[in-house]
């Protein structure tokens, strides 16, 4: 069983390890506003993936009051009266994409492909 349970790691180690031969390179501009632009360019594939990352999840959030990030999250879903809900997901899937939204710790990121 002991054997079993290296797996786990020896595959970690793999995967950091092959990770550095296929890194692309990464040019970071931080806008006047705050925001903070992280280009990462790949040509070998004709696709485009976008991560907007929010510095704030539910480690503020007070004891009893949980929760709020993660309806915020999933209120961005709910369409606005330009664009009234599903309209974005079907913008999206339409042209193969794919798109999801996550609330953690210390950050809430939406993710389209």
């Amino acid at each position: 069983m002991r054997r079993w349970s290296m797996i786990p790691t020896l595959l970690s180690v793999a995967c950091l390890a092959g990770a550095q031969s296929w890194r692309a390179p990464t040019s970071m501009k931080k806008l006047s506003n705050g925001l903070v632009v992280v280009v990462s360019e790949d040509h070998s594939a004709p696709t485009f993936g976008l991560c907007i990352s929010y510095g704030i999840g539910f480690r503020l959030e007070p004891q009893g009051r949980t929760g709020f990030a993660h309806l915020f999250e999933h209120m961005m879903f709910e369409g606005t009266p330009v664009a009234p809900k599903g309209v974005f997901d079907r913008v999206i899937e339409g042209g193969g994409g794919w798109n999801n939204g996550d609330t953690r710790y210390d950050f809430t990121e939406y993710i389209e492909t």
